[in-house]
């Protein structure tokens, strides 16, 4: 359940609540009775809550700092027609596949809508090995938050913060609609189509600049360096995958003929994407 859920739901309940979310901003004080205390919020993808504990282990858990997972126990109160969490557990917490975009939070999100179409794509892949090929990449901050803040470009298509996540599922939902294709083949096609351009990450920011990096190099470079890790782990559970899904982020159609057709699949998905966006900004 959502924080959304929470909140459109139960806005009238009391009552215990236990999950997984971020926490966010925590803050340690003292009552002017010298009774300690944390404040803080939890956020996931649909919003955020106020939470609070007087209880030691909380206020002394290793998972209380900005942005961290956390599982939480505690109940729901209400407060001047407003709920919040008065927490008795919070831990670090393993995110389980499943709650990979949940936990991504709403704040570092430009386009939070687009969560919900990020979380559709993660369902479609049914593959384990490629299951955890993606928690592998997703599970770290420091690629999902760009991955779905930064823009695709600064001044062509999908220029504007969260514009490489739109152009990414638009790509993504392209090589979808082609389910008669061979399942392995599918899904790889599937990945390769959704991290085709993760390399952007480090070529331009959510301010819509250019990093000193983007200046030199050119992002598709910059996509096997980022999902190199997870690759190499992939290469362990199925070498014949991870070769392929190697070839399909890497080729390009100007190229001669793919040696794998997805590739073909994939390119064109990108293109036909970035094609569209551009056709919107034209006159009629």
């Amino acid at each position: 359940m959502t924080i959304k859920d929470l909140q459109t739901y139960h806005s009238d309940f009391q009552g215990p609540i236990s999950g997984a979310f971020r926490v966010r901003e925590p803050y340690m004080g003292e009552t002017d009775a010298g009774r300690p205390f944390v404040r803080l919020r939890l956020e996931d993808c649909s919003g955020h809550l106020y939470a609070f504990s007087w209880h030691e282990p909380v206020r002394m858990s290793s998972g209380l700092f900005d942005l961290s997972r956390v599982y939480i126990e505690g109940e729901i109160r209400i407060q001047k027609e407003q709920p919040f969490v008065e927490l008795t557990t919070l831990i670090p917490a393993r995110v389980q596949y499943p709650d990979l975009i949940r936990l991504i939070p709403h704040s570092q999100c430009p386009q939070p809508e687009f969560l919900v179409g990020l979380q559709s794509a993660l369902q479609a892949i049914t593959l384990p090995a490629l299951r955890e090929f993606i928690a592998q990449v997703l599970n770290n901050d420091g690629i999902t938050f760009p991955f779905v803040s930064c823009p695709a470009s600064l001044n062509h298509h999908h220029n504007f913060p969260g514009g490489l996540l739109k152009h990414s599922l638009e790509s993504f939902t392209m090589v979808e609609s082609q389910s008669g294709l061979p399942r392995k083949s599918y899904e790889l096609g599937l990945v390769a189509a959704l991290f085709h351009d993760i390399g952007k990450i480090l070529t331009l920011t959510p301010q819509m600049t250019r990093t000193t990096l983007g200046y030199g190099t050119e992002h598709n470079k910059l996509t096997i360096e980022i999902l190199g890790p997870a690759l190499q782990q992939l290469s362990y559970r199925w070498p014949e995958g991870a070769k392929e899904l190697r070839y399909l982020l890497g080729w390009k159609a100007k190229s001669a003929i793919p040696h794998y057709n997805m590739a073909d699949l994939v390119a064109c998905s990108d293109r036909v994407s970035a094609g569209l966006d551009m056709a919107k900004r034209i006159p009629q």
